[in-house]
């Protein structure tokens, strides 16, 4: 393996160098990047026959498209100054921690190859093989964003990851680090919230991602400058903070303060006739527990933060403490009365829950609304913004 350039690329405060190696090299260093990284795409399984033209090529010592890589965990002082030979040692012995940005399918192209001759037993071709020249671009001492930057813009010919996607890559390290309180459940675990603090990640970064987007709508985005734009607005509002850790924070500590002061709070329909179904959540846990309302609480903060009607996120919960919540069970009723009629005229039951929910937080924490801090005014305000946006 060897460095023939190096240049540092400004925007996304990286080390970019282009290595020589050998396609036995390659062909071993890519065995842990497919084994151990959460990032990679999964194998496309169309284009055999471009593929198979590809396998022809490489028989034949026909030079490939650069492969590019990328590896974050670089301890240096000044990258920009890193010698060869130390660039060379970290790659070889953080192997497990390179990425793919741009290759994959050439990646397992080439490994394809290198099995079919090794079983064969056509070991000439294959010590050929094993020895003709890649060149390779990778990204040293890169971060997450500047990861999930170059996926896009690299990827450009390919349908690019939807910003959910981008935010689950981006903050998966918090599915084992100790939140205090709050804990993530995903879909491998295969269980539900059980109690107050549990939350489906996925739902939590459907929350986030309406937050970013300023959507109550759970959409996935496929446009590239879409994906870069939020990727952008993320980066910037991310320098000081943690935006996500400070979004779950927040969120939690609003369902805190209303579980808290519901006690022992859970609907009851004595008569059997207030309500045409189930009621949307039975219980304070119950009803924050659900993507709808993190998806329709983070599309009205953002929205309230872009109208600077509230500085940040971080504010929301000093606000918070001074909603008016003395008969809260009787609005806590009103607002389970209130979903059950929304239910009965909504087209899509799940997005007209959201849109619901965005009226209620953008009433709640309006500094220049009728009902701001007042939660069962924010019921009342919500149902009719909900009338007039869908009637």
């Amino acid at each position: 393996m060897e460095v023939l350039n190096k240049i540092f690329d400004k925007r996304i405060k990286a080390l970019n160098v282009l290595l020589e190696m050998t396609i036995k090299e390659y062909n071993d260093i890519s065995q842990e990047i497919i084994r151990k990284n959460e990032f990679q795409r999964r194998r496309v399984k169309s284009s055999s026959t471009v593929y198979s033209l590809l396998k022809s090529d490489l028989l034949q010592g026909c030079v490939i498209p650069p492969i590019v890589l990328a590896l974050s965990k670089f301890k240096t002082d000044s990258i920009e100054d890193e010698k060869n030979d130390e660039i060379v040692k970290q790659i070889l012995t953080n192997k497990e921690n390179l990425v793919i940005l741009d290759g994959l399918q050439r990646t397992y192209t080439i490994r394809d190859l290198v099995n079919e001759l090794d079983e064969s037993g056509d070991k000439d071709t294959l010590e050929k093989l094993l020895k003709y020249k890649l060149r390779i671009e990778a990204y040293i001492g890169i971060d997450k964003l500047g990861i999930l930057y170059r996926m896009l813009t690299l990827n450009t010919g390919q349908t690019p990851m939807s910003i959910r996607h981008q935010i689950e890559i981006l903050y998966s390290d918090y599915l084992v680090e100790d939140l205090g309180e709050v804990k993530f459940i995903t879909e491998a675990d295969d269980s539900r919230p059980t109690k107050f603090g549990e939350y489906k990640f996925k739902d939590i970064v459907e929350g986030f991602n309406s937050y970013l987007e300023r959507d109550y709508l759970t959409i996935d985005r496929f446009d590239i400058l879409d994906n870069i734009k939020s990727l952008e607005k993320l980066s910037k509002e991310n320098q000081d903070k943690d935006l996500f850790l400070a979004f779950v924070n927040t969120y939690h500590g609003l369902s805190k303060l209303f579980v808290n002061s519901a006690k022992d709070w859970e609907f009851e329909d004595e008569q059997g006739n207030r309500l045409t179904g189930q009621p949307f959540g039975k219980t304070v846990e119950k009803i924050f527990s659900k993507s709808q309302v993190m998806t329709g609480f983070g599309s009205a903060i953002g929205k309230l933060i872009d109208f600077e009607l509230i500085e940040s996120i971080d504010k929301i919960l000093v606000e918070a403490k001074k909603i008016d919540l003395s008969e809260l069970d009787s609005s806590l009723d009103n607002l389970t009365l209130k979903l059950d009629s929304v239910r009965t005229l909504a087209k899509k039951i799940g997005n007209d829950q959201r849109m619901y929910f965005h009226f209620l937080f953008r009433e709640l924490f309006d500094r220049k609304g009728d009902a701001y801090l007042d939660f069962n005014a924010s019921i009342e305000e919500a149902y009719k913004s909900y009338e007039r946006k869908t009637q």
